[in-house]
């Protein structure tokens, strides 16, 4: 198609060949052609410059909503003459904010291939696809423009943004995880030394062996008989309770405050667990490290609504062991999933719909709740570099 200037140059050459023919001027017929012309040549070369090209795109396999991550264009230049000033528009998709419309590529030799990058962050959780992208381009002359569409599909799932835990409610948490450390044996003080290990964050510091800090230059903690790892059963409940205008709202602050659980206890080399009631019950075993919060967040990056209540699955995850803090983030009322879980002491519930959730949150200095993508590269979270 004719480009805004390109339309001037198709009037002016019908202008003056209708001038030329009512005054029967030839020369005026002759200078209808130049424009026309340089239509034709240009929308000839146009149509060789946009063929013979390819297209591969590169991002994370996953990143968190609203973290920026860097997608990596690839365009490949097949043909025998190089391309010049070509257009590149990615895939539009609405949940995808990008820092630029399109990226421009000057030039490609041929069999060379040119590497283009925009930043862009994804505003909600999920799985996204991004498939086609277009190529356009009005070389040379800004007469005409051809566009292509190269088809690539990529995928990518973007986690959940982990929201910041109130102090009150990551000392409760730490709390719980210490008092649950500790059997009968080692409350009466009849346990033996058996080992030393490395110290994580949220244990008990008067068990620090400084000898041994002292000779390897890191803190390192006793391993006592009778001591039990600190162990939480973190439980999602999605069962469409309530006011059906606001679950939508409900499900992503759950999921949001539960993201932030599973980043704390992470962070601090707790252990934990997760079940969470979607078409089955998905429960994982204890775990703890970064390969446990991928596997974790994996599954709050595609949770929805679950259609079996808390009560009718809650059994089927083993909840109440001895060792284990149960915490349960659910929709509904607090007393319903207190009543459903049948928990003992140190059981902790919080419902989305109840107000005194915010309680459980953290607002910065900005007014934001959740945790900035610095601190989640920082942590350990997932890579923003383009991977193949």
């Amino acid at each position: 198609m004719p480009t805004r200037l390109g339309w001037y140059f198709l009037g002016a050459s019908v202008l003056l060949f209708i001038a030329g023919s009512y005054y029967r001027e030839n020369s005026f017929i002759l200078l209808s052609c130049i424009p026309f012309a340089l239509l034709l040549i240009n929308g000839l070369l146009v149509f060789f410059n946009v063929r013979g090209l390819s297209l591969k795109r590169q991002l994370p396999a996953e990143t968190h909503a609203g973290e920026s991550i860097d997608v990596v264009l690839l365009l490949h230049n097949h043909g025998p003459i190089p391309r010049f000033a070509l257009e590149l528009d990615d895939t539009s998709l609405p949940d995808l904010y990008r820092d630029e419309t399109a990226n421009l590529v000057m030039a490609v030799s041929p069999g060379f291939v040119h590497r283009a990058s925009y930043a862009a962050a994804f505003g909600r959780r999920g799985k996204h696809r991004l498939s086609a992208c277009t190529v356009s381009s009005a070389f040379p002359f800004g007469l005409m423009r051809m566009s292509r569409t190269l088809s690539f599909r990529s995928d990518i799932l973007v986690y959940p943004r982990p929201a910041r835990l109130s102090e009150g409610f990551e000392q409760r948490l730490l709390e719980s995880a210490r008092f649950f450390g500790e059997s009968s044996v080692a409350s009466r003080g009849q346990e033996e030394v058996y080992g030393v290990r490395e110290y994580l964050p949220g244990q008990n510091v008067a068990r620090i062996h400084w000898r041994t800090t002292a000779r390897t230059g890191k803190p390192m903690i006793l391993e006592l008989e009778g001591r039990q790892d600190a162990s939480f059963v973190l439980t999602l409940d999605t069962a469409t309770v309530g006011d059906p205008g606001t679950l939508r709202q409900r499900l992503e602050s759950a999921i949001g405050l539960f993201a932030g659980i599973t980043y704390f206890l992470t962070r601090q080399g707790v252990m934990f667990r997760f079940a969470w009631y979607g078409g089955a019950v998905h429960a994982s075993r204890p775990g703890r490290g970064d390969a446990h919060y991928h596997a974790v967040m994996e599954k709050l990056g595609v949770a929805g609504f679950s259609e079996r209540r808390l009560g009718e699955w809650i059994d089927d995850i083993g909840v109440g062991a001895l060792h284990e803090v149960p915490v349960l983030v659910t929709l509904g009322p607090k007393e319903h999933a207190e009543a459903s879980l049948r928990a003992g002491r140190g059981a902790i519930v919080v419902s989305a719909g109840e107000p005194d959730f915010k309680q459980f949150l953290r607002f910065d200095a900005m007014g934001r709740k959740s945790i900035a993508g610095t601190e989640l590269a920082r942590f350990g979270g997932p890579q923003t570099e383009a991977q193949p």
